[in-house]
């Protein structure tokens, strides 16, 4: 049996405008933090797992916390980085791997002390690397000796040639594999580009638009990397590609922490968060929704509605109102899963080999893309 939420019956007295949110990842989370902030709408979120957080939760196992992705807290756009800092302040004291390398940071004036308090943002250094021919590459590839070394010759010289005829004979961007090798020669391309792009999203770059690439590393080039290297060497460090920064912000419990303590921040401010509820049908009227029914029956009514549900299940959801095209579009929307393995090591056969200090010499990396088309996994985190 269905159980009614007529939200209309405390708009008569109470005068409230309720706004109703599909899914407690960032997107749904973050709609109704500012309706409660900004506004007099009460929101009321339904999130159809347990969790909170989305793809950017972090699990506990054992009483180790594992974060099901690498989420860099890091934006150009100034609002984003003030939300991030007011429900989690930086660290204004050094963490204790800081204190212990004996690294300096710049840190927050009247900031938490994150070895007496957990709600903090750490400041984190960004070291990340490409495994491929089973030898260790700086990401952004970087031109020194290293590289040339784990290259050899060969490669070397054939990436040259290769990155100076993509400058010169520019391809018509079609594809992402246009996009790609515009930006770094065919032959980096294929070492370094290609398997890990069909790892990631299980198609060849020559089957993707190239709108993806102008998303995702946005102005990242060769030229851009190494241009990008001379500068912070001089100290020039004035705008700076996103995939291209040397530090970050961090949750000191993982990216999933500052999720849950948004959510806390929701329930505190008059808001609700229900779990295991998944939408799974949208009453719409004269055009509009009117409300939202969940897979044990109950049903929410309210004045506004957001969604963050994939537009596949969203637009199966809808009763009326869809045109038979947009339906076809939809049910043909491909969507591409993913796998997380989390393990628990008492000690790491790699060794650190790099001129990074770290705390018991563990290799410094905040990931490892493996490159290696055998391989089959895309990234160690």
């Amino acid at each position: 049996m269905a159980v009614e939420f007529d939200i209309s019956r405390y708009n008569r007295y109470n005068k409230y405008m309720y706004a109703i949110i599909i899914g407690a990842g960032p997107a749904g989370l973050t709609a109704a933090y500012y309706l409660l902030k900004k506004t007099d709408i009460i929101p009321i979120v339904l999130e159809e797992s347990p969790y909170i957080g989305g793809i950017s939760r972090t699990h506990t196992c054992r009483g180790n916390r594992m974060d099901l992705g690498g989420h860099r807290f890091f934006s150009k756009n100034d609002e984003v980085m003030a939300l991030w800092r007011e429900l989690m302040p930086l660290q204004g004291a050094p963490a204790l791997d800081d204190i212990l390398l004996n690294r300096e940071k710049p840190l927050a004036e009247d900031g938490p002390d994150p070895e007496c308090e957990d709600v903090v943002m750490l400041l984190r250094d960004r070291v990340s690397r490409i495994y491929y021919l089973r030898k260790f590459f700086d990401y952004p590839i970087a031109l020194k000796w290293q590289t040339l070394r784990n290259l050899g010759f060969a490669r070397t010289m054939k990436s040259g040639f290769g990155y100076v005829w993509a400058r010169v004979f520019k391809r018509k961007e079609v594809t992402l594999k246009d996009f790609m090798v515009n930006r770094f020669g065919l032959p980096l391309y294929r070492m370094f580009f290609e398997s890990y792009n069909e790892k990631l999203w299980g198609k060849n770059p020559e089957e993707i638009a190239p709108d993806w690439g102008a998303q995702r590393i946005k102005g990242l080039s060769l030229s851009k990397a190494v241009f990008s290297k001379v500068k912070s060497i001089f100290g020039k460090t004035k705008q700076v590609e996103t995939s291209l920064i040397e530090q970050f912000l961090y949750p000191k419990k993982g990216p999933g922490q500052l999720w849950e303590r948004m959510a806390d921040e929701i329930v505190r401010m008059g808001g609700t968060v229900h779990l295991n509820q998944s939408v799974t049908r949208l009453r719409c009227e004269d055009g509009r929704v009117t409300s939202v029914q969940t897979e044990d029956g109950s049903v929410y009514e309210g004045d506004c509605f957001f969604s963050s549900m994939p537009v596949k299940d969203l637009i199966e959801a809808m009763e009326t109102d869809v045109p038979v095209a947009v339906r076809e579009v939809a049910q043909a929307l491909p969507y591409r899963d993913f796998i997380t393995v989390g393990l628990l090591a008492k000690k790491m056969q790699l060794k650190n080999e790099t001129n990074t200090r770290t705390v018991g010499d563990i290799v410094p990396d905040c990931w490892i893309y493996i490159q290696e088309p055998d391989v089959k996994m895309g990234r160690l985190q």
